[in-house]
């Protein structure tokens, strides 16, 4: 008989429950990595814009979706959606048997002061941006100062 009176299913249970523990862990530090990350990157975006026209952010962003009046000046808005990805490799999906992707969004806001130059901006959302070197988000940075 065994010294050690823990039933052998009792042990892969609680192996499975720390098993599950440190996978949550190590998401939650993973998220919080990637949140600060999104956060460098788009006080970057931002502060690249301070003391620019607003016309030049027009004119590298497009239009903006919506423009607001503050206190210290006016707020341009864009609003970006992203599509939801799926994992790769994830094959065939079963009919029905799915859960709708939702898209990510972002919403980024430049604030001009009344003379028209940016004095800051802020920036909301799920998808917004991790890095600024390459792709959408690269493109978002003021390109005059380089």
């Amino acid at each position: 008989m065994s010294a050690n009176p823990v039933r052998p299913a009792e042990r892969a249970r609680g192996a499975a429950r720390l098993c599950a523990c440190l996978t949550a862990m190590w998401a939650l530090a993973a998220t919080g990595a990637c949140a600060g990350l999104e956060a460098g990157a788009m006080q970057e975006v931002f502060d690249s814009w301070k003391s620019v026209s607003i016309d030049e952010a027009k004119h590298q962003w497009g239009p903006p979706q919506a423009v607001q009046a503050m206190p210290s000046g006016t707020a341009y808005v864009w609003n970006d959606t992203v599509p939801a990805a799926r994992p790769p490799g994830s094959g065939p999906r079963d009919a029905g048997m799915e859960r709708t992707p939702v898209p990510g969004h972002c919403q980024r806001k430049l604030v001009a002061g009344p003379d028209g130059i940016v004095i800051g901006g802020e920036w909301r959302g799920n998808a917004c941006c991790i890095s600024t070197l390459v792709g959408h988000c690269a493109g978002l940075k003021y390109r005059g100062r380089d």
